[in-house]
């Protein structure tokens, strides 16, 4: 009798045990896992590849599947399909930023709702529908540093005032705040800016307006300090040289540039009215010549006439 309550007994452990696994099998008929596991940093972007993987022998419908951004900040976390064949894949790729978290191991949480046939008689079949919280591991590895860089990083300037373009480009984690100074030899240049940038993530401009520039051309060099605050508050410093391009400014008249085109055009026209009147001398001295001429032929035949008159008395 003992003998057989104890079969009794473990079948029914044995029992309670399939049933158990009757229960959670369904879990399985829908895998979600990382295509290829990525490497996350706190603060950090990028993308990833998730799969969601019909691991069944029926086909799923109306799927439903939220990814919980409880660590994250998604483009896209949502995603429905009418259905999804056995052993079909479906690869989805997901942009992402991390939230700003320690350094650990973490948990994608995944909710999961579909439905499958269980009964078919006929044309009539039967489906059930279920849902699962899904749990994919993953680990961050700390905050990565932003990378900036600067440009452009050589200007031409003409003249002032003149609207300086700076792009901040930064390919590691994001800055959540950021200011900027500019320094310089012997204070050839103005500036007109604000210091505060702002957030860096990929790319952000500041403009910067030239007021004043050096009188002699030639190439100077301004530095560019930045000081950044990463997500986790750690503070850096940074320095950048830009080179500004001083060409010789377009050619203005000067006052002394206008008095000597004044000098120069008033001796041009002094000389041209001095060429204009020497025909005209020329020509009075002609006419007294002529008069003279005629003066002195006029004296002779009146001496002439004078002396004829004598002699006829006689």
């Amino acid at each position: 009798m003992r003998k057989v309550h104890a079969i009794i007994f473990i079948s029914f452990i044995i029992l309670s045990i399939f049933s158990i696994s009757g229960i959670t099998a369904p879990n399985e008929k829908l895998k979600i896992y990382f295509t290829q596991t990525p490497t996350f940093y706190s603060g950090g972007s990028g993308e990833f590849t998730i799969t969601f993987d019909n691991t069944s022998n029926s086909n799923l419908k109306a799927v439903y599947i939220y990814l919980k951004d409880e660590f994250f900040e998604f483009s896209k976390n949502k995603f429905f399909y009418g259905e999804i064949q056995p052993g079909q894949k479906i690869n989805e790729k997901v942009s992402y930023t991390v939230k700003n978290i320690e350094r650990g191991n973490y948990y994608l949480k995944a909710n999961t709702q579909y439905s499958y046939q269980v009964f078919c008689s006929g044309l009539k079949c039967d489906y059930t529908s279920e849902g699962f919280l899904v749990e994919i591991p993953f680990k961050v590895e700390g905050a990565m540093s932003p990378i900036i860089d600067i440009k452009p990083r050589d200007l031409t300037v003409n003249q002032v005032p003149y609207t300086l373009p700076i792009f901040f480009v930064n390919k590691g984690s994001a800055v959540k705040s950021s200011y900027v100074i500019l320094n310089q030899e012997g204070n050839l240049f103005s500036f007109d800016y604000t210091e505060e940038v702002g957030p860096i993530q990929s790319l952000t401009k500041k403009e910067i307006i030239i007021t004043k520039i050096p009188e002699s051309p030639g190439e100077y060099t301004v530095f560019i300090n930045l000081e950044i605050k990463d997500t986790n508050d750690k503070t850096s410093f940074l320095k950048f040289p830009l080179k500004l391009k001083i060409e010789g400014p377009s050619q203005t008249k000067t006052a002394l540039d206008i008095n000597s085109t004044e000098v120069i055009t008033n001796e041009n026209n002094n000389s041209g009215v001095s060429i204009q009147n020497i025909p005209e001398v020329k020509t009075k001295s002609s006419l007294f010549y002529i008069q003279e001429v005629v003066l002195v032929i006029t004296l002779f035949a009146l001496v002439v006439t004078f002396f004829l008159m004598l002699l006829s008395r006689r």
